[in-house]
């Protein structure tokens, strides 16, 4: 009895190859988000063509006329799930159509056959003014949103408190170790990558707070766990997710840096209704051209 031919590798079904890909991604923030816009595209193009999603192929998903049709569509807002800060209907920034064609781009390498399609320049997202940063940061530290675990709260609004005071990012920022904290000076001190920054009222309240509850954090069985004392500055909040045959990690151990960003992500979301980015806290230096 004869069997019909298996399909080529470009007539394999849409989503195992999705799946594949998906796979073979090693963060799940990077994950996540290529997993976000290949369904995006899935469910447009199946739209488009009046079929399931399960009847497309890898082909259609490589067709460079389907590639375009979605980011266009994209572009205008019109694939959008969910309401934006400028309203259901608004374009796509120029930083998430950069992801989405980083997006097709590396699914399609992955595949073996690249579509090399053209990446739009990301927009810098606009800096706070001096003024605006520190208003915003007593704004944040005074008033935690609900819904955020207080620690949480205290971790981030620290965060953000350095961001205002030395003009650093995160890429800075995470390194920091408790050593780097002088809160007790008459005049209280940070150092961020080898430069002391003087702290404010305000900012020395934040980091103050934090370092309390960074202790409370760490004492006690989870020194033992570490094999000493928990020196970095940032430490988880709640403990981690269990692991097959390992119990879930207690808090208070090293906090990796996309923890920090999804933190100060819902912070700021919650409680200003628009997700600044960290950096966007770093004021603009007035005397810059």
């Amino acid at each position: 009895m004869s069997h019909p031919p298996a399909p080529g590798p470009r007539g394999r079904s849409a989503r195992a190859a999705v799946t594949a890909f998906l796979r073979s991604l090693p963060g799940e923030a990077t994950r996540s988000l290529r997993r976000t816009y290949l369904q995006e595209y899935t469910a447009h193009l199946a739209t488009a063509r009046g079929c399931r999603e399960a009847d497309l192929t890898l082909a259609d998903l490589l067709d460079p006329a389907h590639a375009e049709a979605w980011l266009t569509a994209a572009a205008r807002g019109e694939t959008r799930r969910r309401n934006s800060l400028r309203g259901p209907s608004a374009p796509a920034s120029a930083n998430a159509m950069a992801a989405r064609t980083t997006t097709l781009n590396t699914f399609s390498a992955h595949t073996g056959h690249p579509l090399a399609l053209t990446v739009p320049k990301p927009e810098l997202a606009p800096r706070l003014t001096p003024t605006e940063a520190h208003r915003t940061l007593r704004l944040l530290t005074a008033h935690q949103p609900e819904g955020i675990l207080t620690s949480t709260w205290e971790r981030t609004t620290a965060l953000i408190a350095l961001a205002v005071t030395t003009g650093h990012g995160l890429a800075l920022l995470h390194p920091m170790t408790l050593d780097d904290l002088e809160l007790d000076r008459p005049l209280p001190r940070v150092r961020t990558a080898g430069t002391w920054y003087p702290l404010d009222t305000v900012s020395r309240h934040a980091l103050a707070r934090w370092h309390d509850t960074h202790h409370a954090l760490t004492a006690g069985h989870r020194k033992t766990l570490q094999g000493g004392d928990v020196h970095q500055l940032w430490v988880t909040t709640t403990p981690g997710r269990p692991r097959t045959g390992h119990p879930a990690p207690p808090a208070g151990l090293p906090a990796a840096r996309r923890t920090l960003e999804a933190a100060h992500r819902r912070l700021v979301t919650l409680a200003l209704g628009t997700p600044l980015l960290l950096e966007q806290f770093c004021p603009t230096d007035p005397t810059s051209t």
